[in-house]
């Protein structure tokens, strides 16, 4: 009888057991469904990616008021048009045939997501150059935090279709030490939903909220992102020896080719469409001299963990030599940027994204290139 007892004892046990595993699979598979309705109805998020499409903010509004960075501007006004662009809207159809569109494709530095929309170098190019070029419209399509795989989506799925006169690229920080990330190049190669994971990822709102939150989470490199920022202090002081800075620079090697193959990619996709593209290269707040106006040290001050500011200009300089040979080999206007904008902490409110002053001196370094090439083709 014991036996039999105990028999029937462990057959109840492994009836709750199972009854308890459909349940909690039941109860996962409800509450996931809810979920992603929820997130149908109304999605808090506003993620720019949906899988490997690119969701743009369209007609958005944002009022953001700064109590963190005294080099910003207490409120700040960042608006989008209906082409989820900042700047102005497009002109109609009859209209466009006679202007010169031109559009910035680059990240945060692009962006200028904390510059108020009339304070923004792309805003400030265009009202330079607007004597000088009849007719121009220029758009900022920069986004915070894309690198050169986002670009290509962002050139593909939203710019080359509107055929504008000219493509500004301003690259080089969101891609270092970047290796190419899967959701961002297959897609282009198989076609729109080349498997099953794909097709999930571009259906579900929970697996792309999921997604999404982790590339945030792999986006936070070198201070890429606009919610820090670095004060700068003369006391502060990391020296690193000259074999750990040839060595780490080395270490860029592999990274640099996928880089330099996908500029070509920008850069073949633009003329494909007879787009003239013009590249950037990345400006940096360190690498070299003292700050005018601390006097801090810009090569020995440490930006990030093992970093200092010569480790991280040499570095930076490695993707832009890939900019500057580009450009030289398929006699492409390259603009030397990170020469040409002078490391001085008035123009920069952390280690590369600019300030108010900082976005007018891009303009005005910029503005004389284009203008030449202009003048070059309309001669």
């Amino acid at each position: 009888m014991m036996g039999s007892d105990n028999k029937d004892n462990t057959r109840h046990g492994k009836g709750r057991w199972r009854k308890r595993l459909i349940y909690g699979v039941y109860l996962s598979i409800m509450v996931l469904l809810m979920l992603e309705l929820a997130l149908r109805i109304y999605n808090p998020f506003h993620f720019r990616l949906k899988g490997d499409h690119l969701l743009l903010p369209v007609d958005q509004r944002e009022t953001i008021v700064n109590r963190i960075n005294p080099k910003l501007d207490p409120v700040i006004f960042n608006s989008r048009n209906s082409l989820g662009f900042r700047g102005p809207e497009p002109p109609g159809p009859s209209e466009w045939a006679k202007m010169h569109p031109v559009i910035t494709i680059g990240g945060s530095t692009t962006e200028c997501h904390f510059l108020s929309d009339s304070l923004t170098w792309p805003y400030l190019l265009e009202r330079r150059l607007s004597d000088s070029i009849p007719g121009i419209w220029l758009d900022n399509a920069g986004l915070d935090g894309q690198s050169t795989f986002g670009h290509i989506v962002m050139l593909n799925d939203h710019v080359k279709q509107l055929r504008p006169w000219m493509v500004i690229f301003l690259t080089g920080i969101n891609d270092m030490e970047t290796d190419q990330p899967s959701f961002h190049d297959k897609l282009y190669e198989r076609g729109a939903y080349p498997d099953l994971k794909h097709w999930l990822f571009n259906n579900s709102e929970v697996l792309n909220l999921g997604l999404n939150l982790w590339r945030a989470a792999r986006a936070r490199r070198f201070n890429n992102t606009t919610d820090r920022m670095i004060a700068l202090d003369p006391s502060r002081r990391l020296l690193l020896p000259d074999s750990a800075i040839r060595a780490r620079v080395a270490a860029q090697d592999p990274y640099l080719a996928g880089y330099k193959a996908r500029l070509n990619r920008l850069a073949d996709t633009c003329l494909a469409w007879k787009i003239r593209p013009v590249f950037v290269t990345q400006p940096d707040l360190f690498g070299f001299g003292r700050d005018p106006v601390t006097g801090t040290d810009l090569a020995a001050f440490p930006v990030d963990d093992g970093v200092n500011g010569r480790l991280l200009w040499e570095m930076l300089e490695r993707y832009n030599d890939v900019v500057r040979k580009m450009c030289a080999d398929k006699g492409l206007l390259m603009i030397d940027l990170a020469r040409l904008m002078p490391k001085n902490s008035l123009y920069f409110y952390d280690m590369s994204h600019f300030t108010n002053a900082g976005a007018a001196e891009v303009a005005g370094l910029l503005a004389p290139a284009i203008d030449s090439m202009f003048r070059a083709v309309y001669r």
